[in-house]
């Protein structure tokens, strides 16, 4: 790592001023900011950590701008986070809630820098919340490129990339690479909700479950079990669809947002989660097609 350290420092040293205002990396003089040590903590801390570090992997750089806190001064790390393994990107913030988890980007050895980056800027500008400066913004992605071709370049000459990503094959595990181990809860993470949902609908052994509870239309949402999956809308029946039928009619996108075609039945998730339906079909056939099982 540490040639591609020298490599990324010596792209700092010698980047525009407005590149290196956004660029961090394991310095102890950067040219710009003094507590740039504490920046890449905070990001490391922030935008790695909530996702899980993977076995030997090393943050190398962070590229990105903060939102402040007015009340409290807190500060939260917005841009890319880049490892020996992949790209994280960070586009969400908090003020009373935690942030969305970071979105990976794996490098392989048959992945080009152009394919890399291109993906991991355009899904920022379509995710990012924060209003940044258009200097900053384009600083961002300058160095966002040029530190792509660096590093992928250097891992691929390394020989230490693998030629593809395996996905996880359980359940388990597959749901954090998906995203969606913030809402998507096991039954003992969120068993008040869960309990009154399988007693309301007479379901057994929930393995997870994406559910709410409204004033006075009671627990609805979307349930995975050991037979398939089960969903409710507001003041509607429930709907189930055994794996059996979702693997001969898999889920996709709905008519609206919040909607789950999947074993000839219309499936809903709560409507306020409706950026996870991607993922959730995704896994849901998955399992389907026991690609991961329980």
């Amino acid at each position: 790592m540490v040639e591609i350290e020298n490599l990324i420092n010596d792209y700092l040293q010698q980047a525009p001023t407005a590149s290196q205002e956004i660029l961090f990396s394991n310095i102890d003089q950067h040219p710009v900011w003094e507590d740039n040590r504490e920046i890449m903590q905070l990001a490391t801390q922030q935008i790695l950590q909530p996702v899980g570090v993977l076995t030997n992997e090393h943050v190398l750089a962070n590229i990105g701008v903060h939102a402040k806190t007015p009340i409290t001064g807190k500060r939260d790390s917005i841009g890319f986070l880049i490892t020996n393994f992949r790209i994280l990107t960070q586009y969400d913030f908090s003020v009373l809630l935690k942030p969305q988890p970071a979105k990976s980007t794996y490098f392989t050895s048959k992945t080009t820098a152009e394919e890399v980056s291109s993906k991991v800027w355009n899904e920022f500008l379509t995710l990012n919340k924060l209003s940044i400066p258009n200097e900053q913004l384009a600083a961002m992605h300058d160095a966002l490129v040029d530190l792509t071709k660096i590093i992928l370049s250097a891992l691929q000459q390394s020989g230490q990339l693998p030629e593809d990503i395996k996905k996880s094959t359980s359940v388990t595990t597959r749901i954090p690479e998906l995203g969606l181990q913030k809402e998507l809860k096991t039954y003992a993470e969120n068993e008040r909700r869960l309990k009154a949902f399988a007693e309301k609908f007479k379901i057994e052994n929930i393995k997870y479950g994406i559910v709410d509870k409204a004033l006075f239309g009671g627990v609805y949402g979307l349930v995975i079990t050991e037979k398939g999956i089960t969903s409710r809308d507001l003041l509607e029946d429930s709907q189930t669809s055994t794996w059996d039928e979702i693997k001969t009619d898999l889920a996709r996108n709905g008519n609206k947002n919040f909607e789950i075609l999947a074993g000839n039945r219309i499936h809903v998730v709560p409507s306020h989660n409706n950026d996870l339906v991607p993922a959730l079909i995704t896994l849901i056939n998955e399992i389907a097609t026991k690609e991961i099982t329980f």
